[in-house]
Formats: C-alpha cells, sequence, structure tokens
C-alpha cells in the first residue's frame, strides 16, 4: 500500500514537472515570437523613416535648386542653371551635374558659348556676365582650365585686362559695362566670391 501511494506522488511530480516545463517553454516561445514581431515592426519603421527622411531631402533640393536649362549649340551641349553662384560653387554645381565649367579654346568655340547664353534665360541685353572655367588661383598671372589644367592659349581679354584688380582670379565672360571697363562679349577676371551666371558642358 505504501508502495502503491509512493508511486502515485512520484507519478504527480513527474507529470507536474513535465507540465510545468511544459509552460515554462509556451511563455519562451510566445516571448520569442513577440521579440521577433517586435524586430520585425521596428525594422519596418526604420525603413519608413528613411523613406521618409529621403522625401523630404528630395523635397528641399527641388524647391531650392532651379531646373537647369539646357541649350544645344553645334556639337555642344550646354547646361546654364538658372541662378547665380560664386566661381567655387559653380565648379562644384557642375562636377555635381557631371559636367564641368565651359572652357572657351577657340574663337568658334567662344561664339558657341555666346550663341548659348543669348538663346537662354539669363541673357539681358544690358548686361549679362557668366563664370568660365579658367582662372589663376593656382599660379599668379597664368590663367589655367579647371576642367582640364591646360593652360588658357585663345582669350579675348577686354581693354586692360586681366588687372588682378583687388585679388581677382576667376574669369567671368559676356556683356558688361563697368565704371571703368567696357565689356562686349569680352573676357574680365573678377573675384571668385562675386555671384554670377555660370555655363557648365559635358
Amino acid at each position: 500500500m505504501k508502495k502503491a501511494i509512493a508511486l502515485i506522488v512520484l507519478i504527480f511530480a513527474v507529470s507536474s514537472s513535465m507540465q510545468y516545463r511544459f509552460e515554462e517553454s509556451e511563455e519562451l516561445s510566445e516571448e520569442s515570437v513577440n521579440q521577433s514581431q517586435r524586430d520585425e515592426r521596428q525594422q519596418i519603421f526604420s525603413i519608413i523613416r528613411n523613406d521618409y527622411n529621403k522625401a523630404l531631402q528630395i523635397q528641399v533640393e527641388v524647391q531650392t535648386t532651379n531646373e537647369p536649362e539646357v541649350v544645344p549649340f553645334s556639337n555642344n551641349s550646354y547646361v546654364i542653371p538658372y541662378f547665380t553662384a560664386n566661381w567655387h560653387k559653380s565648379v562644384e554645381y557642375c562636377n555635381y551635374l557631371g559636367l564641368r565649367l565651359a572652357m572657351i579654346d577657340s574663337r568658334e568655340k567662344e561664339a558657341g558659348l555666346y550663341a548659348a547664353v543669348k538663346a537662354s534665360d539669363v541673357y539681358s541685353s544690358g548686361s549679362t556676365l557668366v563664370w568660365v572655367g579658367a582662372s589663376d588661383l593656382a599660379d599668379e598671372g597664368n590663367f589655367h582650365w579647371h576642367g582640364t589644367g591646360r593652360r588658357v592659349a585663345y582669350s579675348n581679354w577686354a581693354r586692360r585686362q586681366p588687372d588682378n584688380a583687388g585679388a581677382e582670379h576667376c574669369v567671368e565672360v559676356g556683356l558688361h559695362e563697368y565704371p571703368s571697363l567696357s565689356m562686349q562679349w569680352q573676357w574680365n577676371d573678377r573675384d571668385c566670391k562675386a555671384n554670377r551666371y555660370f555655363v557648365c558642358e559635358g
């Protein structure tokens, strides 16, 4: 009789232990599933947040950057953005477009660039000045093309230019009447910090 009671007690104890372990396993399994679900939700929220930030960035870029105007002429395609910038920012923006600040290495190339400027929205019959990619920033008095590193061979400087007046190192070209300088679609060295329209090319 005592043996039977002991056996029943043992069976009850084993059964209780197995049930406890089963319940504990269920709790662990449920906790693991919950953690997995939380991780998945966190990943989805992260993706949504990143996409939202990207959308905001695109929206800001669209709001603050005017669409550049592509002006084809002869064998060249010029991009003339409808906003002004200093010479350094102009170089950066052309590079951002996969282009370079325009070079003028012949009279024909110069005529083509001026024709593109006149056909664009930046043109004004009273005054139109644009940056091109020449400067003497690296070698005072010796102008080179930023896009190639080549020295400027062909040039069309306005009278008594370049004069480096007030640390002028970058080249603007076009039409303008300064108090002591008349530019009739010619070149002038100018302070690189001045804001000008600019011409990019491929």
